[in-house]
Formats: structure tokens, sequence, C-alpha cells
């Protein structure tokens, strides 16, 4: 997806959620690291293979896009590789919508907090129930810091829709390869939003100390 630009309602620019988490969050490091070593040892380029990954992840959400507005998504320009598995991510989409059902809310839903200064865009807002949000992940795992995203989006939200809040949240895998999908749930996340607002203290720190140097 392309960068998007957050700004409060005095045309203030805040960060979105996602470059808050990926510049201050330093646990994940060591295991990303091993990754890149390891594509090198196999004699590929890291940053191929992770630009590649990142716009099959693209391509996908596009389709689900698509679908969850009525559309049609237009694959004829997608390399044949590519498109196969973001195919597979879809395909699994399809399978999981069908089973657990829902009524969308919205999608693709760029907000902003006012009172804590971030921005962030959600997959999709809907109710099974009651409100929920579903992060779409087309990674090879679930890690603490998709709990964390979805944390601080679940706060976007409810900033936006206080008589209305969210009470759950689905996290949804799609396989790329086998058009598997896996989801996990969860009612609530208070630590993972503590943990977001500790990184996006030390996001707005790490800017003051910048600018005395």
């Amino acid at each position: 997806m392309p960068t998007q630009i957050y700004k409060t309602k005095d045309g203030k620019r805040v960060t979105g959620v996602t470059t808050i988490i990926s510049g201050n969050l330093g646990w994940s490091k060591n295991a990303l690291m091993y990754w890149a070593w390891n594509e090198g040892i196999e004699g590929r380029n890291y940053r191929d293979t992770s630009q590649k990954a990142a716009d099959i992840g693209t391509i996908a959400h596009a389709m689900i896009e698509a679908d969850l507005k009525g559309r049609k998504y237009d694959s004829s320009i997608i390399p044949a590789d590519m498109l196969n598995k973001a195919e597979n991510a879809y395909l699994a989409w399809l399978e999981w919508k069908d089973i657990v059902g829902f009524d969308l809310l919205g999608s693709e839903l760029a907000l902003v907090s006012e009172e804590y200064h971030y921005g962030g865009c959600l997959d999709i807002a809907a109710i099974k129930k009651v409100p929920c949000i579903v992060d779409l992940k087309t990674s090879g795992g679930v890690y603490g810091d998709h709990l964390i995203q979805i944390a601080a989006y679940g706060n976007l939200y409810n900033e936006h829709h206080p008589d209305a809040p969210i009470q759950g949240y689905y996290l949804l895998r799609l396989g790329k390869e086998d058009a598997s999908f896996h989801y996990h749930y969860w009612p609530t996340l208070p630590e993972a939003w503590e943990a977001f607002k500790c990184l996006l203290t030390l996001h707005q720190l790490k800017s003051m100390i910048n600018k005395q140097v």
C-alpha cells in the first residue's frame, strides 16, 4: 500500500502506527537479522525477497478490498508467479468470510487520534454480534507486534466511535502458498495498547532529541 499521510484537524502531520512500531520496537530485530543473514547464505538479496513478499501482500489486500466493495480487481498486469500467491490468499479470505460471516462497518479506514497524535489505516471494521476489527496478514506467522498494531487501531476506532467501541479483535493470516487461513481472536488487548503508548512516547522523544543534534 502507498504511504498514507495522516494529519490532525489543525493540519499537524502525525506518524502512522506501522512506522511507530517498526521504528521503535526492538525485540523482533534479532529474528529479522537472522532471516536477512539466511537469505544471503541462500544467495538471495533479502531486500528483493522482502519487497516481493510485500507486493504479494499488497495485491492480496487490493483483491479483498475490491471484494468488500463489490468491484472487480484488474489483475492483467500482475506477474503470474505473484498473482498465483496473491490469489491463494484471496481464496483463503473468501473461505473465512463465508464461514465466519459479518456485517461490514468499513474497510481501509484512515483515522487520526487527536488525543494521542498518531494515525492508522484499519483493514476492516465489522459487526459479528459486537463491533470488531479484522486485521489481515500474509506473513508466515503471528507476532507480538501484530497485537500492538491492532490494539492501536482499536483505540483509533474507539476515539471516533465512542458510543459503539470495539469489543473484539481478529487477526486473520492468509496462506500465500496453500490458500489456508488461520485466525486469532482477542476480546481485549490492554497490554498491547500499553506497549503501543510506550512506543509512541519513545518515538516522540526520539524526534525531539534528534532535533537537538
